[in-house]
């Protein structure tokens, strides 16, 4: 089985990865008790492992836990840029919907606790079930930018529902890619995790607590006030895209940076 395994082309490994992976989330659906984060993580956990088992390798190849101080730093810098980025797309938002921003004086600080923890595992599950085994088999075997179009197709399916019209579904599969893509070359820039998480996670997190638009109910630190009958799709999507385009650009400005950083100098011809 392991030599069978092994011998399969990389990309009907990470094909068999996501039909393992649906089949799952319909038995969860057939077993309300297993509908959880924890068993999608312990499917993703099995099935990676037995495929880099037969490859002769370990999860740790995955890189998906901090194990030194620059993966946390990475981790820590990557919450504040995703914080960052939906604050910045917020305000951008606002501003051009014309509504107002009213500040919560009586924060809960036990809920704002829970829900950074909640997004915090769900953000976690994610990047392992996409920028796990399947980007990184992709990457290695076919390059960076064909793993990227590939993975960001399941990954923007994953944020479709039936309750979706088609041009709702058509808007999340362009901003979950997008995504996808920016997380993706997160991961590129660091061959660790740690940083995909941390723009994922802040910017969820963000998301949940200061909304961009008027309507939104529960407990954030910010309520917006003004009519959503005048909202265009330009004035959402827009900012969104803005900002995630240019993080793209400042991360491969970075990489950039470093591939040149790192060029070994040739030594100069001595004079005589």
């Amino acid at each position: 089985m392991k030599t069978i395994i092994c011998n399969l082309p990389a990309w009907l490994k990470v094909f068999l990865y996501f039909v393992l992976l649906t089949a799952a989330r319909f038995v969860a659906d057939a077993v309300p008790a297993l509908n959880d984060l924890s068993f999608y993580m312990a499917v993703s956990l099995l099935i990676s492992w037995l495929l880099l088992w037969a490859e002769g390798k370990t999860l740790k190849t995955l890189n998906f836990i901090p194990v030194c101080s620059s993966n946390w730093l990475q981790l820590l810098c990557g919450t504040v840029g995703g914080i960052l980025m939906l604050i910045v797309t917020a305000m951008i938002t606002v501003y051009l919907t014309g509504d107002k921003w009213h500040f919560n004086s009586s924060p809960d600080i036990m809920f704002l606790l829970m829900c950074f923890l909640a997004n915090l595992w769900s953000v976690f599950v994610q990047e392992f079930a996409f920028r796990g085994y399947p980007f990184q088999t992709l990457n290695s075997h076919y390059g960076a930018w064909k793993a990227q179009l590939i993975i960001a197709i399941p990954f923007g399916l994953m944020h479709v529902n039936s309750t979706m019209d088609m041009q709702t579904i058509l808007m999340a599969m362009l901003t979950t890619g997008l995504g996808s893509v920016l997380f993706g070359m997160a991961y590129l820039y660091t061959r660790n995790l740690a940083l995909p998480i941390g723009l994922h996670v802040g910017w969820n997190y963000a998301q949940a607590l200061i909304p961009r638009t008027a309507g939104a109910a529960g407990r954030t630190i910010i309520t917006v006030d003004g009519d959503p009958k005048h909202y265009s799709s330009l004035y959402i999507i827009g900012p969104y895209l803005g900002v995630v385009l240019c993080t793209m650009a400042v991360l491969w400005l970075l990489k950039q940076r470093m591939r040149i950083s790192t060029v070994p100098l040739t030594s100069s011809p001595q004079s005589i």
